[in-house]
């Protein structure tokens, strides 16, 4: 059973696109990089010092320490699946070299989600329209989440750029989402179940 890796940049669609692979992948174990984030900041006590201090949570998830972490938990999970039921993971995190470098391509299938070559304005627009109450950058100003898609911007520019190195399909989730996705599923769904 092949496991699933989905990485790219903030609002590209990485958790619907998880949610729709689990539903279809029933007996997969779905990995939200943020739970693994969280823990780890409240294993320390310093939740409260993350929450206020967005730019060091950024630093921290972001880091490589965070990343390999991350990327050993995942393997240690396909490791101890004595069932190979797979796993699915989905992170914003993830640099391609790292997932390169520690990830087995042929057990896994890694896709990253990007924006195209939207500007930052557009990156913003796009989040207000596919935002639900759920997502946390819901009724957020746009001045807020100009802020954000600062960062988003720079990553996607480095994701599409990268990816191709390292054998990483990217995706451009800006236009034609929901359309985008269903393909992805279903690539995904023919290489998961064609052995």
């Amino acid at each position: 059973m092949k496991n699933i890796l989905i990485m790219g940049i903030g609002r590209a669609g990485k958790t619907t696109l998880s949610e729709m692979l689990k539903e279809q992948c029933n007996n997969y174990s779905l990995i939200h990089s943020d739970s693994l984030k969280w823990a780890m900041i409240r294993a320390k006590g310093k939740e409260q010092y993350y929450r206020t201090n967005v730019c060091k949570q950024k630093e921290f998830e972001h880091s490589i320490y965070f990343q390999k972490t991350l990327l050993e938990f995942f393997k240690s999970c396909i490791s101890n699946d004595k069932n190979h039921y797979g796993y699915i993971l989905e992170s914003g995190q993830l640099h391609p070299k790292i997932v390169k470098e520690m990830i087995d391509f042929e057990n896994t299938i890694v896709i990253c989600l990007g924006l195209g070559d939207l500007t930052i304005n557009e990156m913003v627009e796009l989040c207000i329209e596919h935002d639900l109450e759920k997502d946390w950058t819901y009724g957020l100003s746009r001045d807020y989440l100009k802020e954000h898609a600062k960062d988003w911007f720079s990553a996607n520019e480095m994701l599409k750029k990268e990816c191709p190195k390292y054998g990483i399909k990217y995706y451009d989730t800006s236009k034609n989402r929901v359309e985008i996705l269903n393909i992805i599923v279903k690539n995904v769904l023919d290489a998961v179940y064609k052995n």
